[in-house]
């Protein structure tokens, strides 16, 4: 059984083993300099849950807002929420700018007799001092125009969002938002959207 830090071995030379000494802490300041930094580092960039939790009932409520503004189809309010250098890239990559965004909105509300029900959840937020990465879900019941202009078919969207969030001094705004991809059902059946020419 070992005890010690060291044991003697028949045979061997002990008479000619260099030893090398560590210096004690005390004679390591470049050593406890550079620990102190890092921790400090550490604690930097982590960002407490009450801190988080005052993010992300921040970004709620702007969210909340952003679906009130869709489901009474006000585009002042819709747009207000909105940066200047916000953009919007789609399912296929595409980068759709904010001007254009604001005709987007407005194509697809023309068709749009009602809105029965609007949810956006948070999924998942990360804090990096005044920004987050915040992940969602939506889905989207509303009541909806074909072609003749009469006839209503209920149509249901779920998407999942990827946003990029930054604090401003109006608060908290999206800055950029992937579209990650979601479902389409028309009046309770799964919809498929045709595939292109080839």
């Amino acid at each position: 059984m070992v005890t010690g830090a060291m044991q003697r071995f028949e045979g061997f030379d002990y008479q000619n083993i260099e030893t090398v000494q560590t210096p004690p802490i005390e004679a390591q300041p470049m050593k406890r300099l550079g620990l102190t930094i890092w921790l400090l580092f550490v604690a930097a960039c982590r960002t407490s849950a009450a801190d988080r939790a005052e993010v992300e009932a921040a970004i709620t409520a702007e969210i909340a807002r952003g679906v009130e503004a869709t489901r009474t189809k006000d585009i002042d309010a819709y747009m207000a929420q909105i940066p200047e250098q916000a953009v919007v890239y789609d399912e296929g990559g595409g980068l759709v700018p904010r001007n254009q965004q604001r005709a987007n909105v407005l194509r697809d509300w023309s068709i749009i007799d009602r809105t029965l029900a609007i949810d956006v959840m948070i999924d998942s937020l990360v804090v990096r001092d005044d920004s987050a990465t915040v992940f969602t879900s939506q889905r989207w019941e509303r009541m909806m125009y074909r072609r003749d202009g009469v006839t209503l078919d209920t149509v249901v969207t779920t998407q999942k969002h990827r946003e990029a969030w930054s604090r401003t001094p109006q608060g908290w705004r999206n800055f950029q938002t992937h579209e990650l991809g979601g479902t389409v059902m028309i009046n309770g059946e799964l919809y498929s959207p045709p595939s292109p020419p080839k």
